[in-house]
């Protein structure tokens, strides 16, 4: 039968443990590194790494690069001078100035008179938490179902609109 017994703690129990571990997880990558030695040889000398060690070392190549190191350092710092200065003109000037402005209400008659329904019905539906409105063939407003706020009971209260003139016809 089987040891139902799991593995609460990997961790070491004491120092000696521990140092151990940790030995065996180096000597093994070392292993895993060396195995793959004749690969990355391999793939060196297919992609010319003789010619960058020639041009690298034995002709200065080092010094030419440490040079162009140097000006993409000056490039990326200035960009990044650049950028930091415009986000604090920026901040500067729209820093706690709040140039968003709410639309101004719309009156319940432009409402009404654009829907073709009461003021009053315009009011209740500002009012209403939930509702639902059906609209006829011609896109005008012919019932409007109010749920929630508009009733005490919560029941729906439906509004059949006799009138359907409206401006849109």
């Amino acid at each position: 039968m089987l040891d139902d017994t799991y593995i609460v703690s990997i961790e070491p129990k004491d120092r000696r443990h521990q140092t151990r571990d940790t030995v065996l997880t180096l000597l093994m990558w070392a292993v895993y590194v060396y195995l793959w030695v004749p690969l990355i040889t391999l793939g060196a000398w297919l992609v010319g790494f003789e010619r960058f060690y020639e041009i690298m070392i034995t002709f200065g190549g080092f010094d030419v690069v440490l040079d162009l190191v140097g000006w993409y350092a000056f490039i990326i710092i200035t960009i990044a001078a650049c950028i930091i200065s415009w986000a604090g003109i920026n901040y500067s000037r729209f820093h706690d100035k709040e140039r968003r402005y709410a639309a101004p209400m719309t009156k319940a008659r432009e409402i009404s008179e654009f829907f073709g329904i009461a003021e009053t019905e315009v009011d209740r539906v500002r009012s209403s938490k939930r509702l639902r409105i059906e609209l006829d063939e011609l896109a005008c407003i012919s019932d409007i179902t109010h749920y929630g706020h508009a009733r005490a009971d919560d029941q729906p209260h439906t509004v059949v609109l006799e009138d359907l003139s409206s401006p849109h016809s």
